[in-house]
């Protein structure tokens, strides 16, 4: 409009005496109505929620759920067993997604986490996988191996985010607040809580499987808070050392599932292959095995409401986040198959834990006050065999095995050599000196590999790394997913993908997760509480379109690599949904849950 008027605005007090000046007038005049109008128009078209949600009460805490091998079916098969203060709670009263798809092609945690934090696919956030091979140490490194850090409350391998490219949620609303927001991660395991938490949050805390206490990173802190310290104090994992996992309710009522003694389950060392499970023995054994329990989960949403409670999170002027990652569901998955009376009874048990704190939460906060995202990092494919009963073309490869035939395969097809430095699915990394010695260029070696690769039985799509980095990708099918999952010094020299039914897993395995496919890349999204217009929506989103979703209702910046879009069509709404009401049959009692 500055330019507009500069260019046709008449000197004030000017006399207009002429026709031309007449006209101009009128011009100009007609001009800027047919503008006003325009930009009237506009605002009457474009979805109105992003304003209403800055004009609204901003959140005073943001609380960010994520479920590991958490399929979305989960919500619709047990739906009727659910607690009305828990899972069913965010289903009726929060904006439902029922077609969350993962926008990239390598299911696995890291990569979940690292999208749901920064709303950017492993192509721009460099979480290409769970772990991936590192030449300069010679070996295969975890998303959040660090050595220039060190555990505090622990000793091991040093951890950090710093592996993370770009910023999170909880680093943006850090920056928007010069500091003042506080942010707190927390989960069983390292990479969830540290993808989650990035580089400026005040703490990430996981559960360390030798010492059986919560600890963090020196990346944040030089000691453990006082809270965690009591919390670690109670000994809360050893309170279940040879006390049995119970069903939560009679058999019979598990229809939903495989019968308990179900064959082709996999149990792990130390567990029965039916209930009760009871949890047993000394050190890392037993924490790896409790790790695996409903406890589990039970344990992180306590030490959750420790940091409600002592941080006072939700409590400031400004917003603060809590980020809780769920995943005992992890190894517990693999080995009994998301079909399994475990997983099952895991997803009731948890669901009851989040009913407790949603009521501290409301008690403390205000449910009304708080902003409640729930997703999953991934899905997980069934056990193979069950999925063979049911005639279906399914099988596992064996890691170990794929790599020594890829490898034999280019003695044939090239020369005897050691051709392979590492295979951390889907990443193989061929040893560049190889290529050196026996003078071949690599986009040649990648070409044959690529196409000996594919006749390995089980073994679908295979990209190379010279066709990704040329964008000589073929279009159509999963391709751009798998581009997406790509990053340029991390990923291997190919990318190798399972056919529909098949899945990268050693035989002592029940099954995985890792593919492009349905049932590892259907997630559930529920938003919930301050913001949200309650409904059930059916479009096609993704999990990296949490992050601008948030940051849009708190009115901050995204992520500074964020892909994703916002969810205007669930926002809206200037108060949250009602409390859940509390009755013998939806009150989460304080003590633990799990039997």
């Amino acid at each position: 409009m500055a330019v507009i008027r500069h260019r046709f605005e008449l000197r004030q007090g000017a006399p207009v005496t002429t026709f031309s000046e007449v006209l101009s007038v009128h011009l100009l005049r007609a001009f800027l109505t047919l503008l006003v109008l325009i930009c009237l128009g506009i605002n009457s078209i474009c979805p109105p929620a992003l304003a209403q949600a800055s004009q609204s009460a901003r959140p005073k805490l943001v609380l960010l759920i994520v479920a590991d091998h958490f399929s979305y079916n989960y919500l619709s098969r047990y739906q009727d067993k659910l607690s009305s203060g828990g899972l069913r709670y965010l289903m009726e009263h929060g904006a439902n997604y029922t077609n969350c798809r993962l926008s990239y092609a390598t299911s696995q945690n890291a990569c979940g986490q690292a999208a749901i934090s920064t709303g950017a696919n492993p192509w721009l956030s460099g979480i290409v996988a769970d772990e991936w091979y590192v030449p300069k140490k010679n070996r295969v490194m975890s998303a959040t191996a660090d050595d220039t850090y060190h555990l505090v409350g622990a000793s091991g391998q040093g951890a950090s985010s710093m592996r993370l490219v770009g910023t999170t949620i909880g680093d943006q609303m850090k920056l928007a607040t010069n500091g003042r927001s506080k942010v707190v991660a927390c989960s069983l395991r390292d990479t969830s809580a540290l993808m989650l938490a990035g580089v400026l949050a005040n703490g990430a805390f996981w559960f360390d499987r030798t010492t059986g206490n919560f600890v963090t990173s020196s990346q944040y802190s030089v000691d453990l808070p006082a809270w965690a310290k009591a919390f670690n104090d109670q000994r809360y994992a050893d309170k279940y050392n040879g006390k049995p996992w119970q069903r939560s309710l009679p058999e019979t009522e598990y229809g939903a599932s495989t019968r308990d003694d179900y064959p082709y389950e996999k149990a792990e060392a130390g567990w029965s292959k039916t209930f009760p499970h009871t949890i047993s023995g000394q050190g890392e054994a037993f924490y790896n095995a409790f790790a695996m329990t409903p406890w589990a989960n039970q344990m992180t949403c306590d030490f959750a409401k420790e940091a409600i409670e002592k941080e006072f999170l939700g409590q400031h002027n400004e917003p603060d986040m809590l980020c809780l990652s769920l995943a005992a569901g992890d190894h517990l998955t693999q080995s009994f198959g998301p079909y399994s009376q475990e997983a099952e009874d895991l997803v009731l048990k948890m669901d009851q834990s989040l009913a407790s704190l949603f009521q501290l939460v409301d008690q403390r906060v205000g449910l009304n006050n708080t902003l409640i995202v729930f997703t999953a990092a991934h899905g997980t494919m069934p056990i193979p065999e069950f999925l063979k009963e049911r005639r279906m073309n399914t099988g596992k490869i064996d890691p170990k095995t794929f790599k020594t035939l890829l490898d034999s395969a280019l003695d044939s097809q090239i020369a005897p050599d050691d051709w392979i430095d590492e295979f951390s699915p889907p990443n193989v990394y061929l040893k560049l000196e190889t290529l050196e010695k026996q003078k071949v260029r690599q986009a040649d070696v990648e070409a044959v590999a690529a196409k000996l690769a594919k006749t390995i039985a089980g073994v679908g799509d295979v990209l190379c790394r010279h066709q990704l980095i040329l964008n000589q990708v073929q279009s159509g099918g999963n391709a751009e997913a798998q581009r997406r999952s790509y990053y340029w010094n991390r990923s291997g020299e190919l990318l190798i993908y399972p056919k529909p039914g098949y899945v990268f897993a050693s035989e002592t395995a029940g099954t995985g997760s890792g593919s492009p496919f349905a049932y590892d890349t259907q997630v559930p999204l529920i938003l919930c509480g301050t913001s949200i217009r309650a409904g059930r929506f059916t479009q096609t989103v993704s999990p990296i379109d949490i992050a601008p979703t948030v940051t849009s209702i708190l009115g901050i910046e995204a992520p500074s690599l964020c892909e994703g879009s916002g969810l205007s069509d669930a926002i809206g709404q200037v108060m949250g949904p009602p409390r859940p009401r509390t009755s013998a049959a939806s009150a989460a009692p304080a003590a633990p849950v799990a039997q």
